[in-house]
């Protein structure tokens, strides 16, 4: 297998802060965790989402209106739209909408909720010479790009004159090593990149972006909040295995397990209220946290040529 450089300053690191699934997160001196080694061809499913589909629908207004804040109005482009949450928010606002979705189910549901053509491709293939919007946004993509500089620049292509590349990005770099063990999973190798707040702007710069408007988002509410879950699932565990008839549910995160004579519905009910919960102390108690820790940030930018 192919070991990889950080993209962001071409440098390699021998400093490993996570293995999961065969892959390592190196810390560069840059302030970026990259994955290493290089996934074998089709060991990446690209369509693949781990995000529940609450992550999405339930800040995508508060998104939308960030975006609006940023003062471009007209077309928007959303790169990666899923099921059309943020779309149908920007709609509301009065953007006229364009999507790209390069998984079939998720794209063609999106275009009959909104009553628009979704393009159906991967950024990397997409061929449209004659795009021209005034906003083009994503969602948590810029961890899985292959290569995130090319990716940028493939966006930053799309827009209009003096339009603006907007995104949300997890900032999971050059943070403290214990973070890693409080949040368990990476998602190894569908991350390949976890940034730090400098680094990001080094990653912008290289793909000739200026960063315009920000807004930061602490993590650490979400992960401590999180952490209770997994405490609460391993107390139930320990209850059930003393009192197999109790019927207690045996798992609260991240896989939820079945309830009382295996019901669904229970089952939905607690996913459902966990999902909202998270996302609460995600976005609500987040933009209150101190900044320490692991973030998400919500940004725009612009061609430096602009």
């Amino acid at each position: 297998m192919k070991h990889v450089r950080c993209i962001v300053c071409g440098g390699t690191s021998e400093v490993v802060l996570w293995r999961e699934n065969g892959y390592e997160g190196r810390s560069c001196r840059c302030g970026t965790v990259y994955t290493t080694p290089e996934p074998p061809e089709g060991a990446v499913d690209f369509t693949y989402d781990a995000h529940p589909e609450s992550f999405y629908a339930l800040y995508a207004p508060l998104r939308a209106r960030w975006v609006r804040g940023c003062g471009r109005t007209g077309r928007l482009l959303e790169v990666g739209c899923g099921e059309g949450h943020f779309l149908a928010a920007a709609k509301a606002l009065g953007y006229e909408i364009g999507g790209i979705e390069p998984e079939p189910g998720r794209a063609a549901r999106a275009s009959q909720r909104l009553g628009i053509e979704i393009r159906r491709s991967l950024l990397e293939e997409l061929d449209w010479p004659e795009a021209s919007f005034d906003v083009v946004y994503h969602c948590d993509l810029l961890s899985h790009f292959p290569d995130p500089i090319r990716a940028l620049r493939k966006m930053a292509g799309l827009l209009a004159p003096n339009g603006i590349l907007a995104f949300e990005v997890g900032t999971l770099g050059g943070i403290r090593p214990f973070w890693y063990g409080w949040i368990e999973q990476l998602g190894y190798p569908q991350h390949r990149w976890f940034y730090s707040g400098a680094s990001l702007e080094a990653l912008l710069r290289r793909a000739g972006l200026r960063i315009v408007r920000l807004r930061h988002f602490g993590l650490a509410p979400c992960v401590a909040f999180y952490r209770c879950r997994v405490l609460l699932a391993r107390l139930l565990r320990v209850l059930v295995t003393r009192s197999p008839s109790a019927g207690v549910s045996t798992a609260l995160a991240p896989d939820l397990g079945r309830t009382v004579s295996g019901g669904e519905t229970f089952r939905g009910q607690l996913e459902e209220w966990f999902g909202r919960a998270d996302q609460f102390f995600r976005y609500r108690v987040g933009a209150l946290a101190p900044r320490l820790g692991p973030a998400t940030l919500l940004v725009a930018a612009r061609p430096e040529s602009t």
